[in-house]
């Protein structure tokens, strides 16, 4: 990328620090740069990190007088734009296969107001996005499989939230039958041939899917291992995704999911999501933790009501004491 800019004579600047989960902070200190530079557009390489930072750095250049705070979640809420809400460009290139970040106009963010991670309201779709599998095909078996279960879970939620429709249910569809081509390959960490543009044409399509709608449950259950334990996204939310489909008293509901990602049935479906995150979640985890957790949760309203069957306390906590029981002290 450095080499096409010098070629056309384009000055730039490179930030290189920016952090998993973002916080507001970090991505108010890089606008200052940018603000300072004279940014007239910003590229994005990288994970869903670097992109959900270039889509809030751009919001705070259009707002250089305003608390970031007030500029990402001062609205009522989530906005309803279908168009960008950034007034400069924004391209992204990423390398790894699971945020989908490319393709919404979300962009997560870690609030230190509130000690948790949250979607800024308004939306920044970006301008172009360049797909290559070249660019993950040298990743690392974890980062591969995080970025799998991130857009795997996206594809999921998106499929069972209740403002979902037959349109975008069918785009997590197409998501579901890539996913059956390289799950197995996944497991036993043989990916060859067309795996990797599978996942990154999954990733994308799951991602198409979820931002007509939202994620539900597994997500802002994952919050905490995330914010707390520093587990990687993807991971986290795979820790819950069997449990929560293997929870509903309505298999009927569920069912077409796990047959279309290529299982007999939810239980298959959770075993084989036991066995990544065996493989790649290494953290204890206590009673008290759970409970809190639990009870964070159930003040999360509109995630609750985002799940086409009533939730109880207990049906939250118990989805967390089964998905964490390995690593329970």
């Amino acid at each position: 990328m450095t080499s096409a800019l010098d070629s056309q004579g384009i000055a730039y600047i490179i930030l290189d620090h920016v952090q998993e989960n973002p916080p507001v902070e970090s991505v108010t200190e890089m606008a200052q740069t940018c603000r300072e530079f004279g940014t007239e557009f910003l590229i994005a390489i990288g994970g869903g990190a670097s992109i959900n930072s270039a889509k809030a750095i751009s919001l705070l250049l259009k707002h250089p007088s305003k608390d970031p705070y007030a500029v990402f979640y001062g609205y009522a809420g989530p906005s309803e734009s279908i168009k960008t809400e950034s007034d400069i460009p924004v391209f992204t290139i990423p390398t790894t296969a699971g945020t989908g970040a490319e393709v919404t106009g979300f962009a997560v963010l870690t609030r230190a107001d509130t000690d948790t991670k949250l979607s800024m309201y308004p939306v920044v779709f970006c301008e172009a996005a360049f797909l290559d599998p070249r660019y993950i095909r040298e990743s690392s078996l974890f980062l591969l499989r995080s970025g799998a279960m991130d857009a795997l879970a996206h594809g999921v939620e998106t499929y069972l939230h209740v403002g979902s429709n037959i349109i975008n249910r069918s785009v997590a569809e197409i998501g579901f039958r890539l996913f059956t081509q390289y799950k197995d390959a996944l497991l036993n960490d043989s990916l060859h041939g067309d795996d990797h543009q599978n996942m990154q044409i999954a990733s994308f399509m799951m991602g198409m899917a979820f931002m007509q709608s939202s994620t539900t449950i597994p997500h802002g259950m994952g919050y905490p291992l995330s914010h707390y334990k520093r587990v990687n996204h993807g991971i986290a939310c795979a820790a819950f995704l069997g449990e929560y489909l293997k929870g509903f008293h309505d298999q009927s509901l569920v069912l077409p999911i796990a047959n279309a990602c290529g299982f007999v049935d939810t239980d298959a479906f959770a075993a084989y999501l036991r066995e990544i995150v065996r493989q790649e979640l290494h953290i204890t985890v206590t009673m008290e933790e759970i409970e809190k957790w639990t009870d964070d949760f159930m003040k999360l309203d509109f995630r609750l009501a985002s799940n086409p069957e009533p939730l109880r306390r207990e049906d939250i906590r118990r989805i967390y004491i089964n998905s964490l029981r390995p690593c329970l002290t």
